[in-house]
């Protein structure tokens, strides 16, 4: 009987341990120095720019053209 506790302990124990999950923080954490996210899958208005450490796309937002086009003022 003592052992049969022991094990159930030593068990719940184990699971009690926090195991590497991939929460949902994790999924819309900051890469690329601070502008893109990681995804699972970019957006249709993102490209992947690289991974991140929990292997997920690093995704960073498409830019407007007409934003970088210094000539128009």
């Amino acid at each position: 009987m003592q052992r049969l506790i022991l094990l159930l302990l030593s068990i719940s124990l184990l699971l009690d341990r926090d195991l590497p999950v991939r929460s949902e923080f994790e999924l819309h954490r900051i890469c690329g120095y601070g502008t893109a996210r990681c995804r699972k899958k970019c957006q249709n208005q993102e490209y992947k720019i690289g991974r991140c450490h929990n292997t997920y796309a690093c995704c960073l937002k498409k830019w407007d053209e007409s934003l970088l086009n210094l000539t128009k003022h």
